[in-house]
């Protein structure tokens, strides 16, 4: 074990705060039981966050720098642009608890979750224009649009799992409705659109 493999204090709240806030939702959420589920004072809480609110934004980043990593991993797992796509949309949809329930829930959310919707689409916007680099896209595509569209599909996926349940190949659904008119056949049809 390293010294970076070693969760600092930091760390430790930004993990608890996550399942506190998965468990219970922003508003419901005390800071007392962060504390209590990290293992520190208020005053270690206190001296990284001015405030819960604060608290949040730091949960929502950090799940943020994680989905970042997650599409570096795959960019250097798939050739496809297309298929990175696909395989984030997964990542992002397994891991949506904290994220419904601080971005689409929270009093806090409106800017919060304009800032990190606005990110996501800058992050299927640049994976399609790498998937147009490489000649998978029909020909005149309006990628703004196509960005726009699948994020909004992606969200709309979250916001109704948050009033039913949704089934579990909702995401599969998005992909089979909506990659066939943007990929070239050839390259739809070598396409995993099924979670791994």
């Amino acid at each position: 074990m390293t010294i970076h493999d070693v969760p600092t204090t930091r760390d430790e709240l930004l993990a608890a705060a996550a399942e506190v806030f998965d468990r219970d939702g922003y508003a419901r959420a005390t800071i007392d039981e962060v504390c209590d589920r990290a293992g520190v004072t208020k005053g270690a809480l206190y001296g990284h966050f001015s405030s819960k609110k604060a608290l949040a934004l730091a949960v929502l980043e950090r799940q943020a720098r994680e989905w970042a990593r997650i599409r570096e991993r795959l960019q250097r797992v798939h050739r496809s642009p297309l298929q990175v796509l696909v395989d984030f949309g997964y990542a992002v949809n397994r891991d949506r608890a904290v994220v419904q329930r601080l971005l689409f829930q929270a009093p806090l959310c409106d800017d919060a979750a304009q800032h990190h919707v606005a990110r996501w689409t800058a992050t299927v916007l640049d994976l399609l224009r790498h998937a147009e680099n490489r000649g998978e896209l029909r020909a005149g595509v309006d990628l703004a649009g196509c960005a726009d569209g699948v994020v909004s599909a992606l969200v709309g996926v979250h916001l109704m799992a948050m009033a039913v349940d949704v089934p579990d190949d909702a995401v599969a659904e998005v992909w089979r409705t909506w990659l066939p008119g943007v990929a070239k056949p050839p390259v739809y049809a070598a396409l995993r659109i099924a979670p791994r």
